[in-house]
């Protein structure tokens, strides 16, 4: 009988240079953007909101990297909405990797590396019952809902 194999997840900074490796990361996650009621943003769109990640110096993103392949994003901010709040805009896993613990995973990467915060914030875009639960199952609570297709998730630190 075989040993089991555990996979490495490792997140690496996002840099302007990879707009097309986030694109397509994008263009594999098409559900995702269904539920926000929108396509996959276009290559220039997301070179350009890199280019703006790149000037915000609260912002942070991060390929998540299985075996040395993406197959996640983590775009995060520092001191937002408060100075001691931090707020998970984004964490996406490819439609195909998704429901084998990586969200989870990065999330407690995540945890464990930020430091200074108070509390983390979670935004949920769309009816995505799956994201909700997903932060609830992780600890976190309902804050707020910002409009029809936003809600708020806390959790404290």
């Amino acid at each position: 009988m075989g040993g089991m194999r555990t996979l490495n997840l490792s997140l690496r900074p996002v840099l302007p240079l990879d707009a097309p490796l986030l694109h397509q990361l994008f263009l594999r996650s098409p559900g995702y953007f269904a539920l926000i009621g929108m396509e996959p943003p276009a290559l220039e769109d997301v070179a350009r909101d890199l280019a703006t990640l790149e000037q915000d110096k609260r912002r942070r993103a991060f390929f998540l990297l299985l075996e040395g392949e993406v197959v996640g994003y983590l775009d995060y901010k520092l001191h937002y909405p408060e100075p001691e709040d931090a707020t998970l805009s984004l964490l996406l896993i490819r439609e195909d990797r998704q429901g084998q613990g990586l969200g989870r995973r990065a999330l407690e990467h995540l945890l464990d590396h930020l430091t200074g915060a108070e509390r983390l914030y979670a935004v949920v875009y769309g009816h995505n019952t799956r994201a909700k639960a997903f932060f609830r199952a992780q600890g976190f609570r309902h804050v707020k809902d910002g409009g029809p297709t936003l809600s708020w998730y806390v959790r404290e630190l």
